[in-house]
């Protein structure tokens, strides 16, 4: 005879080492982390670029010691690593302003479409008065 073990039960999801973005209004964003960029902040306990820019958790030692070396590969001076960093905390600028167009694009698009409807209901409204006074009579 064909004997089947039995199934085993599925293995629990492990849980993610990977942290969530903090909002960028949270409370726990405290400092800057560049001077174009006020809206964007980490919290105060260590300098500003120890910290992951979108979780808001320590970078470890390793890890700031393996793109510190990164960097030094890619930028030939310090100077030309500050004008990178001028010119990466400009675009992200940029995008922050765009996304915010868009938002208040957005919104307006809808705040229009609101009052469309609200129209619509009370032209809706009154010819039905009309319609069901006109049958009364």
């Amino acid at each position: 005879m064909d004997q089947k073990l039995p199934l085993s039960p599925p293995s629990e999801p492990i849980a993610s080492p990977i942290a969530l973005p903090v909002p960028l209004d949270s409370l726990l964003r405290t400092t800057p982390i560049h001077e174009i960029l006020p809206e964007i902040r980490v919290p105060g306990e260590l300098p500003s670029h120890k910290y992951h820019p979108v979780n808001c958790t320590p970078i470890g030692e390793e890890d700031l010691r393996t793109q510190i070396d990164q960097l030094r590969q890619e930028f030939s001076s310090p100077e030309a690593a500050l004008k990178e960093q001028e010119q990466v905390a400009r675009e992200v600028k940029q995008k922050l302003e765009d996304a915010e167009k868009k938002r208040e694009e957005v919104q307006k698009a809808m705040d229009k479409k609101i009052k469309e409807r609200n129209t619509e209901m009370k032209v809706l409204s009154k010819y039905q008065e009309v319609k069901t006074s006109g049958i009364g009579s």
